[in-house]
């Protein structure tokens, strides 16, 4: 019996501005049936309060402090449990923000600042000198070097993708010879948080989504089913070649009502 879903969002739900056929009647599903559901993204490069708009505006019900968390909120927890204090961030500004509640942030590249971790998450205002500032710091110092997501690529509207967090540490690695700790998918210890929330054993929680190494990993990492849906980024050509498969294939989210239908029956 499965009671909680947790679903991806861009990719899984809808594509930048279109919400999938048959998304919203899922989400009817889930509700009538009391199946609790979380959306949880990689993307850092937006506050919660972005995406609880999306799916309000879309007609999906949902409650922002309920419904909703992203690695963001992941990072944060990992930092203040390691006592960080001084931070250097890339990312939006909403991404800053978030972390100005917690740390200090330290704008530029300075020898005699001591820093405590370099943070890296999806950024669409990148400029070089962030990248040139962080990795000076990760050359000449041993800051905690975290990543909010190690997505490589960002789906978009007609089947096209933008740079996403992965290639940015990626190309920080190649750089300092630094490799980054990632706090999103497919770290397992989202789903175990998740799990221990809404009082579930594992074995009544799903992940789906349409990223093999995030979304389905992230589920096979933390031991629960996971569904691949072919509306994103993976094909099955992908299932196919890859080393961690799915429990389940689904051409799209409409379809996730029938198979909850015959697990749960």
């Amino acid at each position: 019996m499965k009671k909680l879903i947790i679903f991806d969002m861009d990719g899984t739900i809808y594509l930048g501005k279109d919400l999938f056929p048959g998304a919203k009647e899922t989400f009817e599903y889930l509700n009538g049936k009391g199946i609790d559901y979380v959306f949880f993204t990689n993307n850092s490069s937006h506050d919660l309060d972005f995406y609880f708009n999306k799916m309000t505006n879309f007609g999906i019900k949902c409650d922002l402090k309920k419904n909703f968390y992203s690695s963001t909120e992941v990072t944060i927890s990992y930092l203040l449990e390691h006592n960080v204090k001084k931070i250097f961030v890339i990312g939006n500004k909403s991404l800053k923000r978030k972390f100005e509640k917690y740390f200090e942030i330290v704008e530029f590249f300075d020898e005699n600042i001591k820093l405590d971790a370099v943070v890296c998450g999806f950024s669409t205002e990148l400029v070089y000198q962030e990248l040139q500032d962080a990795c000076l710091y990760l050359e000449t110092q041993d800051p905690l070097f975290i990543a909010t997501n190690g997505d490589f690529r960002c789906p978009i509207e007609g089947g096209r993708y933008i740079p996403d967090c992965g290639g940015m540490i990626e190309w920080m690695r190649l750089c300092t010879g630094k490799k980054a700790t990632v706090m999103g998918k497919p770290n397992p210890e989202i789903v175990h948080y998740l799990a221990k929330q809404f009082e579930v054993d594992r074995s009544e929680v799903m992940c789906v989504g349409d990223r093999l190494y995030t979304d389905i990993l992230v589920g096979i990492n933390a031991g629960v089913d996971t569904i691949a849906v072919l509306s994103g980024e993976c094909t099955r050509e992908d299932i196919n070649n890859y080393e961690h498969k799915p429990r389940y294939v689904l051409d799209s989210i409409k379809d996730l009502a029938d198979l909850l239908e015959s697990i749960n029956s």
